[in-house]
């Protein structure tokens, strides 16, 4: 510990152990809880906690900035890796493999870094809604968060938060 320059209160310089963190909304539309996701898996909480959300947009954004860990090859899932280790996982739509890729248009790679707002996929949303019983987007936190709060309602895509996390200081 060290004494500010007027001698008075002690300033300490141990960092603190738990930070908040939050999450931008990957795409524009309404955000709900996961139990209402059609796909079971997501819905029970398997793949993480987050959020469900109905797009109203096309252009999924990066929530942070992170390093594409993996995409799958159609672009219906992303696995990104944020600071302090917080694995986040983004799904977009339920039985997307049928599609084989059409509807999707992957605009990052593997290995890149991203920044918030920055475009991960475009989707043909007429497209995708004809072809799939769900295009609902779940964003997901797999590993590193300790307590996650979701926001519910309308959210705007790369502007309003999506999920506060606490994790630890690193």
């Amino acid at each position: 510990m060290t004494t500010s320059q007027s001698g008075a209160a002690p300033v300490s310089s141990v960092k603190p152990k738990l930070v908040i963190k939050t999450l931008l909304s990957p795409i524009s539309g309404e955000s709900r809880g996961l139990a209402q996701h059609h796909d079971i898996l997501i819905a029970q909480g398997l793949h993480g906690k987050g959020v469900s959300i109905t797009p109203a947009g096309s252009r999924v954004v990066a929530p942070c900035k992170a390093k594409i860990i993996d995409i799958s090859p159609i672009g219906h899932h992303m696995t990104l890796g944020a600071s302090n280790g917080v694995i986040i996982e983004i799904f977009i739509g339920s039985q997307a493999i049928k599609t084989h890729g059409v509807g999707f248009t992957a605009k990052v790679a593997r290995g890149d870094v991203v920044n918030p707002n920055q475009v991960l996929v475009e989707l043909d949303l007429i497209y995708l809604q004809r072809q799939l019983p769900s295009v609902d987007v779940a964003i997901l936190i797999s590993k590193g968060a300790l307590k996650l709060t979701p926001y519910h309602g309308n959210l705007r895509a790369g502007e309003d938060d999506a999920l506060q996390l606490i994790v630890k200081n690193s």
